[in-house]
């Protein structure tokens, strides 16, 4: 018997009709369950990649059993970021070590990396895809990291697997609950083998499985693929899985440590909840995790975030576990001059050079402005914006200088959490930038109709200013 995917009925109803058959001693019948569809030939044309859902899908390549794979990011043999990215990542970790924060960085393996099964010798003839050359390449990258001086698992070891229970979903970007365990116990042992794990109190987790899941999502690109070919192909499920301490004792204290855990995941919508990944590691480290993840804030969202609250204010934690994929690039100067400023304390007790309020309304106004022309520059100077609204999430900037030179800066925070308002951020400093002089800042008020915004402005000066040029100009490792 052969169901075409319009004909399948609901689960529930086929286990019914099952266990009557079974009561009456009649042998069940066996479906044969079609593959969905080919993809129509609109999905091979880039162009049509042009909407903010579909730009991380381009272009969409057919693996064997229904697998989805992406040809520029999935397909990719390149790795690594620019000279001007690694300058940026070294100076990071050593603002990192400056406040006793050793960091593991957690860079995922692409798709076809791990189930390059999935893809006919046709596929990877056709897109040039070089298996051996996209390992070698992606290990040369985590050796990169590591001279750095991150601390870097070597997940190379999860290329080309074979497991019963796939790394990746069929159509999503996403690991299983599967792949997250897998990748959990190869950070584990390279956690374990840090010195400043010694230290760490220490507590018994278990996994267990709890049921089922299903994607939150249609899967992003079962969903791509939907867009382009208007094709429905069926949901995934998987087992999910939670860990818990094995043992609390009345009146015990749930962090094990008498306080904030002290190491800290930042990561992903790897990291959420739904895949379990920090659970894993509490259980192969036997140890507190504080999942400070955000699903849906890229690469930075969840670290932005973080290193601006009170927790990694007043209790930095020993060891940060950062994941992240090779979705996002690693050259982004926007994201360095947050991270670098939120390490650096932002403006707290540092000299004040310019300070404003404003009553922002819809459309652009000028908020701030050096009346004074007092004569620092960019190299030595740093932001900080807050807003009473601790909702808004985008902040659109345009910056004067003394020279008429002009840039403009966008930053957004995660839009489905609760974040505090406060955008802090180095003025840019790469570069002829560095010896420019802010003369005034504009922002974006809020929608048409909506009620203004009361924001608070600070520029002020980091301290790490004196030795911002040596920094820039040293060449990467």
């Amino acid at each position: 018997m052969r169901l075409s995917r319009w004909k399948v009925l609901p689960l529930s109803v086929l286990a019914f009709a099952f266990g009557l058959a079974r009561a009456a001693g009649v042998p069940a019948p066996v479906y044969e369950v079609e593959g969905c569809c080919a993809l129509c030939p609109e999905a091979r044309d880039a162009r049509r990649y042009d909407t903010g859902s579909l730009k991380n899908s381009v272009t969409l390549v057919e693996g064997e059993g229904d697998w989805l794979f992406r040809s520029r990011l999935d397909l990719r043999t390149d790795f690594g970021t620019s000279a001007h990215g690694y300058r940026r990542l070294r100076k990071l970790r050593d603002a990192f070590v400056r406040r006793g924060v050793e960091v593991v960085l957690v860079y995922l393996p692409t798709r076809a990396l791990v189930h390059r099964d999935k893809l006919a010798p046709a596929v990877r003839a056709g897109f040039d895809f070089d298996f051996d050359l996209a390992l070698m390449n992606y290990k040369a990258l985590l050796a990169r990291f590591a001279r750095i001086g991150f601390h870097v698992p070597d997940l190379s070891l999860l290329a080309d697997e074979h497991e019963e229970q796939p790394f990746y979903f069929r159509a999503d970007t996403h690991w299983t609950p599967y792949g997250a365990r897998r990748t959990a116990r190869v950070v584990a042992d390279a956690v374990r083998r840090l010195p400043a794990f010694a230290g760490i109190a220490r507590r018994e987790f278990v996994s267990r499985m709890h049921g089922r899941m299903v994607l939150g999502s249609p899967g992003v690109l079962r969903d791509a693929a939907e867009q382009l070919c208007g094709d429905s192909r069926a949901r995934e499920y998987t087992d999910r899985f939670v860990s818990r301490p094995k043992e609390i004792r009345d009146g015990g204290d749930l962090s094990g440590s008498g306080g904030t855990p002290q190491i800290v995941l930042v990561g992903t919508g790897h990291s959420g909840p739904a895949y379990n990944f920090a659970g894993f590691l509490q259980e192969y480290l036997g140890a507190d995790i504080l999942n400070a993840a955000m699903p849906d804030g890229g690469l930075d969202g969840a670290m932005v975030e973080y290193l601006g609250s009170a927790e990694f204010r007043d209790a930095p934690p020993k060891i940060l576990i950062w994941e992240f994929s090779q979705l996002y690039g690693l050259e982004m100067d926007s994201v360095y001059r947050q991270l670098l400023a939120l390490l650096d304390g932002g403006c707290d007790g540092k000299p004040v050079l310019l300070s404003g309020k404003a009553r922002l309304r819809p459309g652009k106004q000028e908020v701030l402005l050096n009346r004074a022309a007092s004569m620092f520059t960019n190299r030595e100077a740093r932001m900080e914006i807050r807003f009473a609204d601790t909702s808004v999430k985008n902040l659109r900037a345009d910056f004067s200088y003394m020279n008429g030179r002009h840039e403009s800066l966008k930053l957004a925070k995660p839009a489905l959490r609760d974040t505090n308002g406060r955008f802090v951020f180095d003025l840019r400093a790469e570069g002829d930038w560095a010896d420019l002089t802010l003369l005034s800042v504009e922002l974006e008020g809020p929608e048409a109709g909506d009620e203004p915004q009361e924001v608070e402005l600070r520029v002020c000066r980091r301290q790490a200013a004196a030795k911002a040029r040596g920094d820039e100009e040293k060449e990467p490792p």
